[in-house]
């Protein structure tokens, strides 16, 4: 469970907000503190005030992924089985075990067929698939999503959504314009 109290952070103000674990989309008009709550709950922003615990710790005692509204500006490794796996190779599991993880992590995303790709020739909606799987692999507690149904037709996020799910991440949170149909939601 997520939760915050009197949590203040640049233009965000939430008094008491408990998140259940599962998928939760964020909605809110432009200027909300969507992307702020975000990068507070991922541990990339402090609170000026108040509290935000995951499961009884704070943001940065936890593993989080996060997957920004520009997959672009995150994507680091030049080609997709890299980028996939980077987090396993950075938590030190041994060659085949990282092998295996990142290519079933490409299936439940539905990418495999862009495994050897180069991350500059991958489509906007490509790229969004390939941060989150990338962000999924190292199975962490928390993962946060900053609009990526923005770059994804209708299917794609329903996809998208789908494969989070696949992953048992305990918490996911998504950001997004759209109202969905599963889920819990806050509304900024």
């Amino acid at each position: 469970m997520i939760e915050i109290e009197n949590l203040k952070c640049r233009n965000l103000r939430i008094e008491s907000l408990v998140i259940p674990e599962g998928l939760t989309f964020i909605r809110g008009r432009n200027g909300a503190g969507k992307t702020t709550l975000l990068e507070l709950a991922a541990g990339l922003l402090l609170t000026d005030a108040g509290s935000i615990l995951i499961d009884g710790k704070t943001p940065r005692e936890i593993h989080a992924g996060y997957v920004s509204e520009f997959p672009s500006r995150s994507l680091i490794f030049a080609k997709v089985s890299d980028e996939i796996s980077s987090a396993l190779r950075f938590s030190g599991l041994p060659d085949a075990d990282i092998l295996h993880e990142t290519e079933e992590t490409a299936e439940i995303f539905g990418i495999s067929h862009l495994l050897k790709r180069d991350c500059r020739t991958l489509s906007g909606g490509e790229k969004v698939l390939t941060a989150a799987a990338s962000a999924a692999a190292g199975h962490p507690k928390l993962i946060v999503l900053d609009e990526p149904d923005s770059h994804l037709d209708e299917q794609t996020a329903c996809e998208l959504s789908d494969a989070l799910l696949k992953m048992e991440i305990p918490h996911i949170i998504w950001a997004s314009h759209r109202k969905f149909v599963e889920g819990f939601e806050v509304v900024l």
